[in-house]
């Protein structure tokens, strides 16, 4: 056999390796960035309306990983004891460094899309809605977590931050 014969042959096998080899890399699922989130957190927030005293109130949120796609479902449940009240769901699925999906307050039956990107320790989105607009900064290391939600314009409030705990 000629030496062409088994450099084409040679070539043809470290080419065939190599598709299988990308075959194989595509195959494997892509890793979840926000799956470190995942679980219950409890703690407390602080409210700062659009005029009047701060408010305090506990806070649980929740985040299931998606079974289709990288991402989570966040439940957010926060209750002062007395008259506030907050509801929400919110889907997130990752495609890349990107966060899109869908939100919706409970309590106050309304709703909206998510867009935002993906951050070493969580996330930032926007959260659109008809009635409402914001912006979410979620940063989870270990057992620690923050939320913060500030909305574009609101004559409830001004920030919502949570400080809360996972273990």
């Amino acid at each position: 056999m000629s030496k062409m014969y088994h450099a084409v042959a040679a070539l043809g096998v470290l080419t065939g390796c190599g598709f299988i080899a990308t075959e194989m890399q595509a195959a494997t699922p892509v890793a979840d960035p926000l799956l470190h989130l995942a679980g219950r957190w409890v703690g407390n927030a602080v409210m700062t309306p659009s005029s009047g005293p701060q408010s305090s109130f506990k806070c649980v949120v929740t985040y299931l990983p998606r079974k289709d796609a990288p991402g989570l479902q966040q439940n957010l449940r926060c209750d002062d004891g007395a008259n506030f009240k907050l509801h929400a769901a919110t889907q997130l699925q990752v495609e890349g460094n990107k966060v899109i999906g869908r939100w919706q307050d409970k309590i106050n039956d309304i709703d909206g899309t998510v867009d935002g990107n993906v951050t070493p320790t969580g996330f930032e989105i926007r959260l659109d809605g008809r009635f409402f607009q914001a912006t979410m900064a979620v940063a989870g290391e270990g057992c620690d977590q923050s939320v913060r939600v500030l909305p574009q314009k609101s004559e409830v409030f001004r920030e919502l931050a949570a400080t809360l705990k996972k273990c």
